[in-house]
């Protein structure tokens, strides 16, 4: 294999494959420890050849999680066994198409996973047909996909470890650290940094609209698929340290109480002791730490003027790319499955606590779904995920293209899961970026593996700087849809495969309302 000279790093040894060089498991920056901040590495012409034909290590998340999403998308692909460490997980992949006269546009991939699992190295997530894809169509781009602290490591916070000097929001510095990364480096291997887009997908999503409350600009363009910070809000420190109590609790911790102490008792924990003892039910989120996220932007705050105040992203992003799935609200199925039994009443409680005391108020949200109470609970989660995913996916894209009413685009992913599973006939969560990425293209009939090159293609002109469909309109409305549909315009969420109750709930009671009902009904209170 031929070596690859880049400017600042040295000799970095990639695969050459398919019209592509990739480079696995570049190191993108330091940690003392496992709580630490990262700090950027730039690397020498000391360090000797860099071999990047392997994947690096994981971050440290639960057994298993690669097969767990590829269940849900309901089709296997082949991968490796994945090594992961607490300390030596920051590294980054990146595909570059082999013949390039560059400077070429960069897209930054965030993984989903709930802020507790997911990986770079993960086969659905490969990046390298997609980029094959932009040399074919003659609009070559670089891919580069990160890998960031989750769980405990990435985002246990407590006022105990900000006495012990620990930041909040570990996984987000990760990120933002790799996006500076880019910014150093990415030309030395053919891109523009001046032409960044920041991709995420569900967490992912999350995290790339909670960057645009830096002051500083981190990148150009945004795409949020499946998740904004709408759906995972960030905690306030109490519940922080509510969560952070529960660890201790569940580690055993007997120390002497001081904030040092708690904190070399948690590094002295092996991280697979760690992950059995923390339940599903310890929410590790991006917390308020009035530093890196300063604010939780509510849904009145992105549809108002000054919204530029509280997200200085919309501002310096020149342009906003936000989508959902048909039915991405499945992916809370998992949360809601142990109280399935109680699921409308607790709905109800939810609804009377932040929507409404008023019966008549709680039963119009049930009646708009057709939640009775002859509903056999299998029924009334459907209807209820239905509801979870206007309120949590749809609204939220919708009401964050708002911020940019000249320079965003909508796309709705209609297509059918076409796999076996409790999915079948349905666009479930992460079902978009299993089409975006061409990885299951062979298992795919040829009007799906069309629709699939098509998403593609559109994400690369927009990735190009250039316009993939006419943009949304705050009065004419106008968005892609993936599946039956093509480019469809008009304000009747009927013609994009939406329900229209959504809105008019909206109109009633305000979104912001009927989200922290949801979220009080996932959490479980």
């Amino acid at each position: 294999m031929t070596s690859f000279v880049h400017p600042q790093l040295g000799r970095i040894r990639p695969i050459v494959e398919s019209g592509t060089r990739r480079f696995y498991g570049l190191k993108y920056a330091l940690l003392e420890h496992a709580f630490a901040e990262p700090k950027l590495w730039r690397g020498g012409n000391d360090e000797g050849e860099i071999d990047a034909t392997q994947h690096g290590p994981t971050a440290v998340s639960p057994p298993g999680g690669c097969d767990m999403e590829l269940h849900l998308i309901q089709k296997s692909l082949k991968h490796e066994q994945f090594a992961s460490s607490t300390t030596e997980c920051l590294n980054l992949n990146l595909v570059v198409p082999e013949q390039n006269s560059g400077p070429l546009p960069v897209f930054v991939f965030l993984h989903g996973g709930g802020f507790s699992i997911g990986a770079n190295a993960w086969p659905q997530y490969d990046l390298a047909r997609l980029v094959k894809l932009s040399s074919d169509l003659g609009k070559p781009v670089i891919g580069v996909q990160i890998n960031y602290r989750l769980g405990v490591y990435g985002f246990l916070y407590s006022s105990a470890l900000r006495d012990a000097g620990i930041k909040a929001n570990r996984g987000i510095r990760d990120q933002r650290t790799a996006l500076e990364w880019v910014g150093e480096n990415i030309a030395g291997f053919g891109g523009d940094p001046e032409q960044v887009t920041l991709v995420g997908e569900s967490a992912g999503g999350v995290s790339a609209t909670l960057h645009l409350q830096s002051t500083k600009p981190l990148f150009q363009q945004l795409v949020s698929l499946g998740g904004t910070s709408l759906l995972m809000k960030p905690l306030p420190l109490f519940v922080a340290d509510i969560s952070y109590s529960t660890v201790l609790r569940n580690l055993q911790y007997n120390g002497d109480g001081s904030a040092e102490d708690q904190l070399a008792s948690l590094l002295a924990v092996a991280p697979e002791t760690v992950l059995s003892s923390i339940g599903p039910d310890v929410p590790l989120l991006p917390v308020v730490d009035g530093d890196i996220i300063k604010a939780n932007a509510t849904f009145a705050q992105w549809e108002s003027s000054d919204i530029s105040s509280v997200v200085p992203g919309v501002d310096w992003c020149r342009r906003a790319l936000l989508g959902d799935c048909q039915n991405d609200g499945m992916i809370l199925t998992f949360a809601l499955i142990p109280r399935r039994d109680t699921i409308v009443s607790a709905l109800q409680k939810a609804l009377e606590t932040s929507v409404s005391s008023l019966q008549s108020d709680v039963n119009a949200v049930l009646e708009a779904y057709g939640i009775t109470a002859s509903d056999s609970p299998d029924q009334s989660m459907a209807k209820i995920l239905r509801l979870i995913h206007d309120i949590q996916f749809y609204a939220p894209a919708i009401t964050l293209s708002k911020a940019w009413p000249k320079s965003s685009f909508i796309c709705h992913f209609n297509e059918p899961n076409p796999w076996n599973g409790p999915a079948k006939g349905e666009a479930n969560h992460i079902l978009d970026v299993a089409f975006l990425f061409q990885n299951f293209n062979e298992y795919l009939d040829p009007t799906q593996a069309k629709s699939a090159g098509d998403f593609g293609r559109d994400f690369i002109l927009f990735v190009n700087g250039e316009d993939p469909f006419p943009r949304h309109d705050l009065e004419k409305g106008g968005a892609k849809v993936y599946g039956d549909g093509g480019f469809v315009t008009g304000q009747d969420a009927a013609v994009y495969g939406r329900r229209p109750v959504t809105w008019e709930l909206a109109s009633r009671f305000g979104l912001d309302k009927l989200s922290r009902a949801l979220d009080m009904l996932i959490a479980g209170h």
